[in-house]
């Protein structure tokens, strides 16, 4: 094991008070919650040292765990680095020992950024998943689906802006968000699209498009086929789709839609909402995407990088979100195990 990623005497020191903060225990729980070896061997493959690259990285492990700070306190490159310097329990959960420099912030960037281009933030969410699901915390009842606009932070773009743009791109505009009409209202910028394990609440899918895709185009792309019933809102129903649950003997909880010469009748009012209750536990995981891990805006210029931060955020709802969910579920797993 690299010493760096050991604790000093010094840090052993300074945590002899007795007292702990809900942030140290918050951090404790998730570092002893996740087997994040397999996490540091997909961050390892970004490594372009060697004979033909450049300075040898700085531990992955600090890379990897600073970049769940990151998410976890919403926090930004040169705010993380500060706060490594400044706070014992992150460098405690990074792995930092006192007598190490912390990184320069544009190294956690440069990190954060081969994530994205290599597609490897996926891969970190599906490791995640699988090791909720060694767990025994995914309950395949069902599955939820359903799709938030997340507004970018740049600004629409005209048409003519747009062709400029292809000619001459510049790396502070945003060209991948587009627009669509929701209630009458305009919005510009993305959709994260969403699977959600009913009972759990884990996210078991996800997609990240721009926002005039509609929803019902990535329905497949949140479908884990092990599932025993589907439930999502009326822009997902499809006569086939129902057509479909009935031959593979699986419950269909799409909302029913009204059709123009068709409206719904007494039985399918009632049955949707029946249906709304189950549909509603969505809502929760999105709530913390946008709120607790700073999802509320998609930031960045590019739709690689947006899809990355809306990947790194469920990866965060769901690791918290197990934990609380063993809590409750003893007879699934002991709170605490590894």
């Amino acid at each position: 094991m690299d010493k760096r990623d050991q604790l000093s005497i010094l840090d052993q020191w300074a945590s002899q008070s007795g007292q702990v903060s809900r942030s140290t225990e918050r951090l404790q729980e998730i570092a002893e919650w996740i087997d994040w070896e397999p996490l540091y061997k997909i961050g390892r493959r970004i490594d372009k040292t060697g004979p033909h690259g450049g300075q040898p990285r700085k531990p992955v492990r600090w890379m990897i765990r600073g970049l769940f700070l990151q998410f976890l306190y919403q926090l930004s490159d040169p705010q993380l680095e500060d706060q490594l310097i400044d706070r014992l329990s992150f460098r405690r959960f990074a792995g930092l020992p006192l007598e190490e420099r912390v990184p320069d912030f544009s190294t956690f960037w440069r990190f954060r950024e081969a994530l994205a281009e290599e597609g490897l933030v996926e891969e970190l969410f599906a490791q995640i998943n699988a090791q909720l699901e060694a767990k025994g915390l995914l309950l395949k009842q069902g599955t939820v689906v359903d799709a938030a606009l997340i507004n970018s932070a740049g600004r629409p773009l005209s048409d003519d802006k747009r062709r400029k743009l292809e000619q001459d791109p510049s790396p502070q505009v945003d060209t991948d968000a587009d627009a669509t009409k929701k209630n009458n209202t305009w919005y510009f910028g993305y959709k994260g699209h969403i699977g959600v394990d009913i009972g759990s609440k884990i996210i078991r899918q996800v997609s990240f498009t721009p926002a005039s895709v509609h929803d019902s185009t990535v329905l497949e792309q949140l479908v884990s086929e092990d599932e025993r019933s589907l439930f999502g809102d009326k822009a997902y129903s499809r006569q086939a789709l129902k057509q479909t649950a009935r031959q593979n003997g699986w419950y269909y909880g799409i909302l029913d839609k009204a059709e123009r010469r068709a409206p719904l009748s007494g039985s399918q009012k009632k049955r949707n909402k029946r249906h709304q209750r189950v549909r509603s536990q969505v809502e929760h995981p999105f709530a913390a995407i946008k709120d607790r891990y700073g999802m509320r805006w998609a930031r960045a210029k590019t739709k690689a990088r947006n899809q990355a931060r809306f990947v790194m955020a469920a990866i965060c709802w769901n690791i918290e979100r197990s934990i609380t969910w063993a809590k409750k579920r003893p007879d699934i797993i002991p709170a605490g195990a590894t």
